[in-house]
């Protein structure tokens, strides 16, 4: 992502999440987070977390009520202004471009990326940054390409008309592959597991979380080596 979003864009960004599909996916994505995160902090404040392309400010809202130490960057000025004033105190909100972090390494015991590398124009680079920045995991969320919801989204356009630019939506099997390739040039170790949330048959897929088809895919590099769930091997 080479600027930032638009007034405009912002505005029909945080209208999205009071939509009946935006509050329902939004629950969803969350709760597939907080699974690969693992038990909030004991006390308010005792963990870290970097929000690297936090928009207006959503999910760094849901971290700070989690009891994290919340801080978001973006490098829209109308996305952090919103933000800024969703969020008062409860969290840091900084103008800061996703390639070039402005903290030095290791400084989050986690960073978190939904969306948000699908968006950019190097993907790599910025998971890079996460990985430099991060002690314990980077937690990297992506519209599924060959699920329903990502085929509709690039047959429809709907992101590109939105202001959005042209984003690339990546299966289960090419994140896995872009997280091996920066892990595999950061010197870091990690196990890394993934997890997938929105299937329009959520019923028969109820019993296993790394369906191929799910519309929204979280991935967690683990950078203290131990893995949660799963294995980059699922994911093809």
């Amino acid at each position: 992502m080479t600027q930032g979003f638009s007034e405009e864009v912002a505005q029909r960004y945080d209208r999205w999440y009071q939509t009946p599909f935006g509050r329902w996916a939004d629950g969803l994505e969350k709760a597939l987070v907080a699974e690969l995160l693992g038990p909030p902090p004991a006390e308010p404040g005792k963990r870290s977390i970097l929000d690297i392309g936090c928009g207006t400010g959503q999910w760094e809202l849901w971290l700070a009520e989690m009891g994290y130490e919340v801080t978001g960057i973006d490098i829209s000025e109308s996305m952090v202004a919103k933000a800024r004033a969703k969020l008062g105190d409860r969290a840091k909100v900084e103008l800061m471009s996703a390639t070039e972090l402005d903290f030095p390494d290791n400084s989050f015991d986690h960073a978190l990326m939904v969306t948000l590398l699908g968006f950019v124009d190097k993907p790599e680079v910025v998971l890079a940054e996460a990985v430099r920045v991060a002690r314990n995991s980077v937690i990297a969320g992506v519209v599924n390409g060959q699920s329903v919801l990502g085929i509709w989204y690039k047959l429809k356009g709907i992101l590109r008309k939105a202001g959005y630019g042209r984003p690339h939506f990546y299966t289960p099997g090419e994140l896995a592959r872009l997280v091996r390739q920066v892990l595999a040039a950061s010197g870091k170790s990690a196990e890394i597991s993934w997890r997938g949330a929105i299937c329009l048959r959520q019923l028969l897929w109820r019993k296993s979380a790394r369906c191929p088809f799910r519309g929204f895919i979280a991935m967690r590099a683990d950078l203290d080596g131990h893995q949660l769930t799963g294995s980059d091997e699922d994911a093809g």
